[in-house]
């Protein structure tokens, strides 16, 4: 079935439908004038129309059972009428025992068939009834004249703009300009954050600067302090001793020791002596070099440095608080989602606890390896010593008995080896004094690695992130001119789009566009001549009403009869001139109901012949 485009009606048989108990034959033409009093049948003719395409009486409400004739509850309705292009129809809708029937040219269809011949019901009912769309439909309307807008190239857009302004917009994706603005918005927002969270790193990074300067100058404070103590102690160990001659003297005496106690029996075991006393020197000289130095450098700062970080959130967590700045992001945190940042908050210090205290094991872990080395060290130390010690020992008394007895001398000699050799190790120290210049070396090669671990620290310096800042900031004056350009391409297709709801003296606008932002706001406004439609009279309202008809009828591409009731209250209805079908009802106090053509609607032929 071919879509109705324009028809008239030429007749009408009603019966079992609301006053009209009997069937009645009505002739319509073009004016149809319909008068009588109240109660007569007036608004029951307008009902049968709507209800025979629609299903609905003539303002669209539910319950179809208050449309029954109450001695004739059988609803008949047929309506007879004839296409512009000349072609006859007749529709039949009957409900009987509640149970509907439609015949269209003796056919049985369905309801959605109508739909397809006839539009929407919303559609019919507001070319039929001039009331229709703005009482009824209301906010509703603006969804239905949106359907039937006509679609705006982007390129006829751009024509009517400027040529900078079309030549700026060419390649943009503005087929649905919302969707873009929206994105171009969205990313602006994203950026707007991103500066946000950037000015936080920058802040921590500054912090962390700051945090890293002062453990570089705690370092290298206590690495000159240290390196004084150290000094010191130096200088004091070998102050006045000539470390060289001592030597010397040491490799004489022990060469005169040997002498001593050299005979032809014994000049072996002497030999094995004298490399054994060399060789308990250079393990007296020997200290402890820490493998483990600069790993529990590095640890030691990492702990400290989580400790630091760790006290920082705390102190962010302690100051949290509806109002106040976040501490990342620095926005005003708003008392609905405290909970949430005071829950990352905590968060991030958990995971920097659980942070440190990996680290602190693993720093305990170096340093119980650490001392088990040293102490292993020294364990052999003290091992060899004591060995080489008895060795020596027994060499001695072995040349001793080879010697037959020992000089005087020889026990003289031994004894001023044993003083030179202190001298050598401890010179003018003591041993809590020799001790304490040990630590001082240990504690010296700890600074060095903790310098050597803040040099090694990498961090944003707060020049790198003012660069991104200022990166990001350039992309939003690019978004925001393209929002602006987008805005413009809005508001003239909105202005072209309203163009084909222009009428006479009413004015619809669907939405308003914000000129900064592109942003189209719902904003459904109808006005008559100005004014709201809650304040015009009714025959203002239905002056109004009849434009809206004529504006469907132009947007829809149909043109429809229009029923226009309660004439009595309107003078004239020039302000819409309408195009084609119009019935008229009129009351007339006391008349008896008279439905009478103007003017007849032409037969078919008479119709196509035109």
């Amino acid at each position: 079935m071919e879509r109705i485009r324009s028809f008239q009606i030429t007749s009408m048989t009603i019966s079992g439908f609301k006053s009209y108990q009997e069937p009645t034959e009505l002739v319509f033409g073009n004016p149809t004038i319909i008068t009588g009093g109240n109660g007569r049948g007036k608004t029951s003719v307008a009902d049968a129309i709507a209800f025979a395409v629609t299903g609905l009486p003539f303002f669209g409400e539910r319950g179809i059972d208050r449309l029954h004739n109450e001695e004739n509850p059988d609803v008949y309705i047929a309506m007879r009428f004839v296409e512009d292009i000349g072609k006859a129809h007749e529709l039949i809708r009957t409900r009987q025992n509640n149970k509907m029937r439609i015949t269209y040219d003796g056919h049985e269809i369905r309801q959605l068939d109508l739909k397809d011949l006839f539009g929407e019901p919303d559609v019919f009912l507001s070319i039929l009834n001039p009331l229709y769309f703005i009482e009824e439909l209301g906010d509703k309307g603006k969804n239905l004249l949106e359907m039937y807008l006509p679609e705006l190239p982007v390129e006829n857009v751009l024509k009517q703009l400027s040529p900078d302004l079309a030549l700026a917009l060419k390649g943009e994706p503005l087929l649905s300009p919302e969707t873009y603005l929206k994105k171009k918005r969205a990313d602006i927002r994203n950026l707007e954050e991103s500066i946000l969270y950037m000015q936080g790193q920058r802040d921590q990074a500054e912090a962390q600067g700051e945090t890293r300067l002062q453990m570089t100058e705690s370092a290298s404070k206590r690495q000159a302090a240290l390196q004084e103590e150290l000094t010191a102690l130096e200088e004091k160990r070998f102050a006045g001793l000539d470390v060289p001659a001592l030597r010397e003297q040491l490799v004489d005496l022990s060469t005169r020791y040997e002498e001593a106690l050299r005979d032809n029996s014994g000049r072996e075991e002497q030999n094995q002596l004298h490399v054994l006393r060399g060789k308990i020197v250079e393990r007296q000289a020997e200290q402890y070099q820490s493998k483990y130095a600069q790993p529990l450098a590095e640890t030691a700062a990492q702990v400290k440095s989580l400790g630091l970080r760790y006290q920082q959130e705390g102190k962010n967590y302690q100051f949290l608080s509806a109002g106040n700045p976040c501490p990342t992001c620095h926005r005003s945190i708003p008392a609905d989602i405290l909970p949430e940042v005071q829950a990352e908050i905590k968060k991030a210090a958990d995971a920097i606890l659980a942070e440190g205290k990996a680290r602190q094991a693993q720093l305990q872990e170096l340093q119980g390896l650490d001392k088990q080395a040293a102490d292993t060290f020294e364990r052999f130390k003290a091992d060899d010593l004591e060995k080489w010690s008895q060795e020596a020992s027994e060499l001695e008394a072995q040349c001793r008995t080879l010697a037959g007895s020992v000089p005087q001398e020889a026990e003289n000699l031994r004894q001023e080896i044993q003083t030179v050799s202190a001298a050598i190790e401890y010179g003018n120290l003591s041993q809590e004094e020799f001790d304490r210049l040990k630590e001082c070396r240990e504690e010296l090669r700890q600074c060095a690695a903790d310098l050597k671990a803040a040099e090694k620290a990498v961090a944003v310096t707060p020049e790198d992130i003012d660069g991104q800042i200022e990166q990001a900031n350039q992309k939003i004056a690019v978004l925001k001119k393209q929002i602006s350009n987008a805005a413009q391409y809005v508001s003239k297709r909105a202005e072209m789009l309203f163009s084909a709801l222009k009428m006479n003296r009413v004015e619809i606008s669907l939405y308003d566009v914000v000129k900064t932002t592109g942003e189209a706001k719902d904003a459904f406004k109808f006005t008559y001549a100005g004014r709201r439609y809650d304040r015009l009279s009714l025959s203002e309202k239905i002056r109004a009403g009849m434009e809206v008809s004529e504006m469907m009828k132009r947007l829809t591409g149909r043109n429809y009869p229009v029923f226009v009731d309660n004439m009595e209250s309107v003078d004239d209805l020039a302000n819409a001139r309408p195009t084609g079908q119009v019935i008229l009802a009129k009351c007339v106090h006391g008349a008896e109901l008279s439905v009478g053509p103007m003017s007849p609607t032409p037969a078919a032929g008479q119709q196509k012949a035109a």
